[in-house]
């Protein structure tokens, strides 16, 4: 079941691999040295958050620490329904390993937890390693804004990719609604607070049964 669970993480490790590596340049470009920028990876593994931790840091702690941890408090409610679908004798483990793509993947699943953590232990593997390949060999890739905002749209395809197969049901009312609350916030110039909160909602929708 581990090495499904790793075939599994494929698609997630082509998604990961230019992203991190982006990461990685903003990182350095950023002023960031080689190993505070694979620290990040390698201790936070967080898309996301990430970007926004290196991008906040300059400006105030006050704002760079919170931020992230707003991103991240959608994984209560990843962590939640996943443990009501696996028997998980390593929770602390597969709890790191738990990012919206190994979540989107593994929820339908429903295998074991070897399973579950061989599909994260492939997607931390690329994470980290794009990370290492950005760090030591972004150098020699002259990447202007239009390849950029090529490798970093590679992880929303992703999510799309994901998505599409699972909408029906409880996962496409926690879709719709996601999607509904991010665009009433984006009305009303709040775009980055309704990410946050659509993807708190999202999973709380899906969730959630009528009895």
């Amino acid at each position: 079941m581990f090495r499904k669970g790793l075939a599994y993480s494929f698609p997630i490790v082509l998604a990961y691999l230019p992203v991190a590596f982006t990461f990685a340049m903003v990182a350095k470009n950023l002023g960031f040295s080689s190993l505070e920028t694979l620290l990040a990876s390698i201790l936070i593994f967080a898309g996301a958050s990430q970007f926004a931790l290196i991008t906040l840091s300059g400006k105030s702690i006050f704002t760079a620490i919170p931020v992230p941890l707003l991103l991240n408090l959608r994984h209560i409610v990843y962590s939640s329904i996943i443990s009501k679908s696996y028997r998980l004798r390593m929770p602390y483990i597969s709890a790191f390993g738990l990012t919206d793509e190994v979540f989107a993947t593994s929820v339908n699943l429903k295998e074991n937890e070897r399973f579950l953590i061989g599909l994260e232990v492939g997607a931390y593997s690329a994470w980290v390693g794009g990370t290492a390949i950005g760090v030591f060999a972004g150098s020699a890739f002259l990447l202007d804004d239009r390849i950029s905002s090529a490798l970093v749209f590679s992880l929303s395809a992703l999510f799309l990719v994901l998505l599409l197969p699972n909408l029906k049901e409880r996962h496409l009312r926690a879709a719709f609604g996601g999607g509904v609350v991010a665009l009433a916030f984006h009305l009303v110039n709040l775009s980055s607070l309704g990410i946050i909160v659509a993807a708190i909602a999202g999973p709380l929708l899906a969730g959630w049964r009528n009895d």
